[in-house]
């Protein structure tokens, strides 16, 4: 059940439930695993399978780094290394930024349901 569909069924329930509804707030990993929903569900799987490839290529190229002798094998190493390390911390704040995304659409999903109860209360009046 998406959100929308939550939304609409806090729209019958009484303020109590409605509170209860809202006041949810998902953990860590269910907001990580709620990342691979949804439209964006191919793209962070590609995420994931670059992600692994670059943090496995990054510890490959430091442990070539640190048993390397000669200093041009170093240097090789050592740029592979801190590309990526880059590589691997760009795509977790990819990811970071993803869960914020979701996060901020859930915020304004309950904004929208809370300006619709208080549409029904000022019509009511």
């Amino acid at each position: 059940m998406n959100l929308d569909d939550k939304i609409k069924q806090a729209l019958q329930m009484d303020a109590k439930e409605v509170e209860m509804v809202l006041s949810k707030e998902d953990g860590l990993f269910s907001q990580l695993f709620g990342l691979f929903r949804g439209n964006m569900m191919l793209w962070n799987i590609f995420g994931l399978v670059l992600a692994v490839l670059t943090a496995v290529l990054m510890f490959l190229s430091g442990y070539q780094f640190f048993i390397s002798e000669s200093i041009d094998d170093r240097i090789f190493w050592g740029v592979l290394l801190l590309a990526f390390w880059t590589g691997t911390i760009g795509i977790k704040i990819w990811f970071w930024l993803e869960m914020n995304r979701n996060s901020t659409l859930r915020e304004i999903k309950r904004l929208e349901l809370a300006v619709a109860q208080l549409t029904v209360k000022l019509n009511q009046d």
